[in-house]
């Protein structure tokens, strides 16, 4: 499932948007990778994308 990396103050969190199996449709935010359970119950990875990280 992809994860869009979102910048806050201190930290990185993942937005995803629960569509795997009986996933709700709606997009989640997690402040780590691995495999999360959604707040509708449903459990998905979060993946790590090695272009994530600023080096500016």
């Amino acid at each position: 499932m992809p994860a869009v990396p979102i910048r806050t103050s201190g930290q990185t969190e993942y937005s995803v948007q629960c569509t795997g199996p009986g996933g709700c449709g709606e997009h989640h935010r997690h402040v780590s990778t691995g495999i999360k359970t959604g707040p509708c119950g449903a459990e998905y990875t979060v993946p790590c994308d090695e272009g994530d990280h600023d080096t500016s």
